[in-house]
């Protein structure tokens, strides 16, 4: 009975750590393109130009001059100044993208 309890103590606690991966990305200039796999994306600094592979689930990008693109994703957050996100397609039920936009010159836009 003990083992059992231990083991669905453990199994909860790795499903709850997989709810809350994320993906971070920081600093200055970077070129990168990584799969998304479902996941939060939160994006700060300034310059970078991100390809994300896939689905996420909520895209935040919060620095300067940041150019992001994604697949699927289900809302999005901007704040900062002159920030793109590209999108394909929003993963809501009704189609439309959540979204907040804040700062200056920031822009979300729908690729065909």
């Amino acid at each position: 009975m003990k083992m059992n309890k231990l083991l669905c103590a453990v199994t909860m606690l790795f499903i709850s750590h997989l709810s809350f991966a994320q993906i971070e990305i920081d600093g200055n200039n970077k070129k990168l393109t990584l799969d998304c796999k479902g996941q939060k994306v939160e994006v700060g600094g300034s310059g970078h130009v991100i390809n994300l592979k896939g689905d996420c689930t909520k895209v935040e990008i919060m620095g300067t001059n940041n150019t992001i693109s994604v697949n699927g994703l289900t809302s999005a957050e901007l704040a900062g100044e002159g920030n793109t996100l590209y999108y394909r397609k929003a993963l809501s039920k009704n189609g439309k993208l959540p979204q907040i936009i804040e700062g200056n010159n920031n822009t979300i836009i729908k690729k065909q």
